[in-house]
């Protein structure tokens, strides 16, 4: 197995993110009523998974047009809570093209969730063989919450998972994408309403691809809640099964969108 980090810039945002106990108000992650210099800066990565003989890509990170024109692509709303920082030389089809590849030769993208540092970059690899995403994100993005961009999709064929009962899964359901156990696609709601976690592997051992299900190895451990919660209770379930993952000793990495820590081992 190969695996590419893909780090496409970062995001400010407030400290809140990535921990709500650093603030009282519920609402904190938003930025709302906190001076813009104290935020702080987060990567904001997709991950290049090569295994089986399938090439996937785990999130789209920011579109180029977040580096002419980040407002109108994002509105106003996304842009103040989730700042883009990103050159076009960050940008997934920039750093796919510098290992001689292009969208087309992903096999699959999936998304883990559909905010906006994870779906901003669908129309840089609208090409790619299959976009997929989960059922119950998908249905909760044509609803009215303010959270989703419904312009990011615009246009690009998005898939849903087609998910089945899996008494190991934390909430009994998960994918075998290409049906050969290679990418197991696992349904985590929580920070979202249809969150998933990719885990890619062979016998060797797998590696563990978790979008927002935890955002360090300081959340998952000291199991500390993000700000953008939709569901707190299966929030914590999920992050149990992250902290479960990374005692496993088949777990040979667990990889965050926004770790700043390059590669974090699962033991």
């Amino acid at each position: 197995m190969k695996i590419t980090v893909i780090q496409t810039g970062s995001t400010l945002v407030s400290g809140a993110v990535p921990d709500r106990s650093s603030h009282k108000w519920k609402y904190a992650y938003t930025g709302l009523f906190q001076k813009r210099k104290n935020r702080i800066s987060v990567p904001v990565k997709a991950f290049l998974v090569e295994v089986g003989g399938h090439r996937i890509l785990v999130d789209t990170g920011w579109s180029a047009a977040c580096v002419t024109h980040p407002v109108r692509h994002m509105g106003f709303n996304l842009w103040f809570a989730s700042e883009p920082v990103v050159t076009g030389d960050e940008t997934v089809p920039s750093q796919l093209a510098a290992m001689g590849l292009k969208p087309e030769d992903l096999d699959a993208v999936i998304l883990t969730h559909l905010d906006c540092d994870h779906a901003s970059g669908l129309d840089g690899v609208a090409e790619a063989g299959h976009i997929f995403c989960s059922k119950e994100e998908w249905a909760h993005a044509q609803t009215r919450d303010v959270r989703y961009r419904p312009s990011f999709w615009k246009g690009v064929s998005i898939e849903t998972l087609n998910m089945s009962d899996d008494p190991e899964a934390p909430f009994g359901k998960s994918c075998d994408l290409f049906s050969d156990g290679s990418i197991m696609v696992v349904l985590t709601p929580g920070h979202s309403e249809g969150s998933v976690a990719v885990l890619a592997g062979d016998e060797s051992g797998y590696a563990a691809f978790i979008g927002d299900d935890s955002y360090n190895r300081h959340s998952w451990e000291e199991q500390k809640l993000p700000g953008p919660v939709f569901d707190v209770d299966a929030m914590r379930t999920t992050l149990r099964w992250v902290r479960e993952l990374s005692h496993d000793p088949r777990c040979i990495g667990i990889y965050a969108a926004h770790d700043p820590e390059q590669i974090m081992p699962g033991r």
